[in-house]
């Protein structure tokens, strides 16, 4: 995991957070109090099932008052599922279907 800042350093009141999420990683993007975007890279770890990493990406931004998510179609409907198990808040969430540019592009950035 590639990791500038945790939410665990900053006060999460009022914040958003944008994660893009697939079978093997994740990106997650928030901005911090100080108004300076931090981008978390989380990578599912080796024999790690997909619920203990949607889970653990969960935790990062459980939070968070709004999450954005995208990614391909059923890793971000599991990872939204997980989501609302966990934090009973589906008001939170926001879905946006990624459009082709988006799911080439993101790749290359991990």
């Amino acid at each position: 995991m590639t990791q500038t800042t945790t939410r665990n350093e900053t006060n999460a009141d009022g914040r958003e957070a944008v994660v893009w999420i697939d079978r093997d990683w994740a990106v997650i993007v928030e901005q911090g109090l100080d108004c300076h975007d931090t981008v978390a890279v989380l990578d599912r770890r080796p024999a790690e099932s997909e619920a203990i990493f949607e889970a653990r990406t969960v935790e990062e931004i459980i939070d968070h008052d709004i999450v954005i998510v995208s990614g391909p179609c059923e890793p971000r409907t599991n990872f939204e599922r997980a989501y609302v198990a966990m934090t009973h808040r589906p008001d939170r969430l926001v879905d946006v279907e990624p459009t082709g540019s988006m799911g080439r592009a993101l790749p290359q950035f991990a």
